[in-house]
């Protein structure tokens, strides 16, 4: 209740340097999470922290918000969004000021002044109204929800990089549980229409295993041949991993694939979260 009682001096020292720049606050965060910062800076006090970013933010057009980091008296300036989920915040705990008030599921966008939508799959709720992607009925076997560890030894997350849940392939099911058949495919696909315009796509993935196979996103129009957009195969270790964006060009007969393949062996659990399809090109 203290911080909210200062909150509006705050506001006017930050209007006073800044031209009247307001700073809307959103959500708590966690310390840990950098995945949109541009740059981070340390403070002497928690309201000289705000002195410190909020210059730095209006001056850098790519700066949408400023995260104040009481505990450990740092402020981060951030691109783009809002984040889906406050994430693990055990590590300590940031305030997220927006430099606009835009509704949830929007960011502001200074180049354009507007907010923009973006539609996003946490894995959270079911059915999740703000996902874009729905399993494929062309693929061998389907994506599994999950929270906490995989059932296999030695392959997949320990927990969901954001929130509780995400999804991931069990390969050591097939048609027969501790069956392998390396090749199977397991794909999401985009059931929206979208602009035509270039996208920008960004997740978390886990690759951990022995038996690693391939993660692809592509992009395919009508009957075409679908197009690779980025590939990644093979163990990248026991860790959540950032793709901070992939620019997709879409159009209303082109849709978007997420595709897991499975190994040779059960060691072979890829796992995804917090997808963010955003209706511009990355930056």
């Amino acid at each position: 209740m203290r911080f909210r009682r200062s909150l509006p001096l705050i506001v006017r020292f930050i209007e006073l340097i800044n031209g009247c720049i307001q700073f809307k606050s959103s959500r708590e965060v966690s310390f840990l999470d950098n995945s949109q910062m541009i740059g981070t800076y340390q403070g002497s006090s928690k309201q000289g922290l705000f002195g410190v970013c909020a210059p730095r933010c209006n001056n850098d057009i790519r700066c949408n918000a400023i995260d104040i980091c009481f505990e450990n008296l740092k402020c981060k300036l951030i691109s783009g969004r809002t984040p889906l989920t406050p994430g693990n915040v055990s590590e300590g705990v940031c305030k997220r000021f927006q430099m606009q008030g835009c509704p949830d599921g929007y960011f502001f966008d200074r180049k354009e002044n507007i907010c923009i939508a973006h539609n996003y799959c946490n894995f959270e709720s079911d059915p999740e109204l703000t996902c874009f992607l729905s399993e494929s009925l062309s693929d061998e076997f389907n994506w599994t929800i999950h929270a906490n560890s995989t059932p296999s030894f030695n392959t997949g997350p320990s927990s969901a990089v954001n929130g509780s849940y995400y999804k991931y392939i069990e390969t050591s099911r097939g048609e027969g549980y501790r069956t392998y058949i390396s090749g199977q495919r397991a794909i999401l696909e985009s059931f929206m229409k979208f602009s035509d315009i270039t996208y920008c796509l960004a997740m978390y993935y886990h690759m951990y295993g022995g038996y690693i196979n391939t993660l692809t996103i592509r992009t395919q129009k009508g009957n075409n041949t679908a197009i690779d957009r980025w590939k990644l195969s093979g163990n990248q270790g026991d860790a959540w991993h950032h793709l901070s964006g992939v620019n997709l060009p879409l159009d209303s007969q082109t849709k978007i694939i997420i595709e897991a393949t499975k190994g040779a062996y059960y060691e072979g659990d890829i796992a995804i979260d917090s997808i963010e399809l955003l209706p511009l090109a990355c930056p």
